[in-house]
């Protein structure tokens, strides 16, 4: 599978942390840990066809926020079409089962232009 890394720039929030508080409480103590995520479009989401899916360690840990699903959907596309991990630095930041997580993205241009 090809591998790409997006460029950072801009923090981006992720949504929905708190389904996945397991997991997240499993990939780091209480604190702060600067990390890899994998964006993973879900095309075939009930609620949101442009949804996409942060994954940390190849484990969910929420999806990015409907704006922002929406204005990277033409990265989500090109993912999709190479079929290719494309991930971004995030941070997971939090304590006591809760937890948040922030990615650091490019533009989706700038993204785009990197899945080349």
């Amino acid at each position: 599978m090809k591998h790409f890394d997006l460029p950072g720039g801009m923090r981006v929030e992720v949504v929905g942390e708190s389904y996945y508080a397991a997991a997240l409480s499993g990939l780091v103590d209480d604190g702060v840990k600067v990390t890899w995520a994998s964006l993973v479009p879900e095309p075939t989401n009930p609620y949101d066809r442009n949804a996409v899916q942060v994954h940390i360690n190849g484990i969910q840990v929420g999806h990015l926020g409907r704006e922002a699903a929406i204005a990277f959907m033409p990265v989500s596309k090109r993912i999709r079409e190479l079929g290719c991990e494309a991930r971004c630095a995030a941070t997971i930041a939090g304590a006591h089962g809760v937890y948040g997580v922030v990615l650091e993205l490019g533009t989706p241009d700038q993204c785009l232009e990197c899945l080349q």
